[in-house]
């Protein structure tokens, strides 16, 4: 567990600076005049740098060491959090943009961080690190909006407590671990990368990674809003949100653990997805409290859906080399295809002015889900 501790300070705020800004959207949207389309790329700017961060990874290893790019990073959050908190409307779609870039060179790192630090425990520690990550995301949905009312500074005084987590965290890492004498190690080339491009095995993972993405990305954007037009105060709305997003990541911190157990976890995938698809399809046509259960179920599915795709990259690799170039490709591809989920679901609302409508798209999503984990949750090694 204390082998983890550098990751799990790191993990605070991966998610929840965010996310943060899905409760608040009804408030921008009334205070900038924003559509629905228009406010869905606050998530889908930070998103594409998810998918893009892949390309500047090489250039990023330049920085030193993974201590030494985790700490950039955490200092380039930071700096995001703090444009986002005091710019104006347009500063914060640059602020997206920047969470975005520092966030995508996180992900891309932790996973290479564990092969590095402890390849027995990645399961655990993974499933950890993932969990806290959805820990402070529901955190931060349920404080937003009271603290954007408690004060005139609005939905601006939500951030203040993710800019000081960032800035103590980054603080942290520069006094305890960048300075570590842990050697350089060797950037992948770019012909290791042409090499998965051609692999099934790869291709499955990057897509199990991409349907996960769009199905968190695409619906946590418009979760609050989808349960407001359901008849829930703005309030209510994030504090279910949030508290159902808790229990899901409670429940998924053991599931990687146990599943690196196993010879192979491709029905597992297939019973996730099948839950997922289920749960959404509830919801469209469920109403009053039943909808916190179809919820509940949906928050379970992908919090454990994501920790089992990453874990997917640093399982079916044999080294650290080659963890960081299957994560890199898992990701961008994934990360390409979650980009366009919430700009997707807030035009089919745009459109039909029907959040059941905008519902069936996430449902399919599951079903899709279910059908490639049987592919990617294979046991055999990828061969490079």
């Amino acid at each position: 567990m204390s082998q983890g501790i550098p990751i799990f300070i790191t993990a605070i705020n991966m998610r929840a600076g965010l996310v943060i800004m899905s409760p608040l959207y009804p408030i921008l949207k009334d205070q900038y005049n924003l559509s629905s389309f228009q406010l869905s790329f606050l998530t889908s700017l930070s998103v594409l740098c998810f998918a893009g961060g892949g390309l500047v990874m090489p250039l990023v290893a330049k920085i030193g060491n993974t201590n030494r790019v985790i700490t950039f990073s955490l200092a380039m959050l930071s700096a995001a959090i703090f444009l986002r908190t005091v710019g104006n409307v347009s500063m914060l779609f640059v602020a997206s943009l920047a969470v975005g870039i520092a966030i995508s060179i996180l992900n891309f790192s932790l996973p290479v961080w564990v092969k590095e630090n402890a390849p027995d425990h990645s399961g655990l520690l993974t499933g950890i690190y993932i969990t806290i990550m959805g820990i402070f995301a529901a955190l931060s949905i349920a404080v937003a909006v009271p603290m954007a009312e408690a004060t005139d500074w609005g939905w601006r005084f939500a951030m203040v407590p993710w800019l000081i987590i960032a800035l103590v965290s980054t603080i942290w890492w520069l006094s305890k671990i960048s300075k570590s004498t842990e050697p350089k190690r060797e950037v992948t080339t770019a012909k290791f990368h042409m090499k998965l491009f051609s692999r099934p095995g790869a291709w499955s993972i990057a897509i199990f990674f991409g349907l996960q993405s769009m199905l968190f990305y695409g619906t946590a954007t418009w979760l609050p809003t989808i349960f407001v037009s359901k008849g829930y105060s703005l309030f209510h709305a994030g504090l279910v949100v949030s508290i159902t997003g808790l229990f899901g990541s409670l429940i998924g911190i053991a599931v990687p653990h146990y599943a690196s157990r196993l010879k192979d976890i491709q029905l597992l995938l297939v019973l996730l997805g099948a839950l997922i698809a289920i749960s959404f399809a509830g919801m469209i046509f469920d109403s009053g409290w039943r909808l916190v259960f179809w919820l509940v179920i949906v928050n379970i599915g992908l919090a454990t859906t994501f920790p089992l795709s990453l874990m997917l990259t640093v399982t079916r690799s044999y080294e650290a080399s080659e963890t960081r170039s299957l994560s890199i490709m898992a990701q961008s591809v994934g990360y390409l295809m979650a980009a366009i989920a919430p700009g997707i679901v807030g035009a089919i609302f745009d459109s039909t002015n029907s959040w059941g409508s905008a519902l069936v798209f996430p449902a399919f999503l599951g079903a899709l889900l279910g059908l490639v984990g049987y592919f990617a949750g294979k046991s055999e090694k990828i061969q490079i």
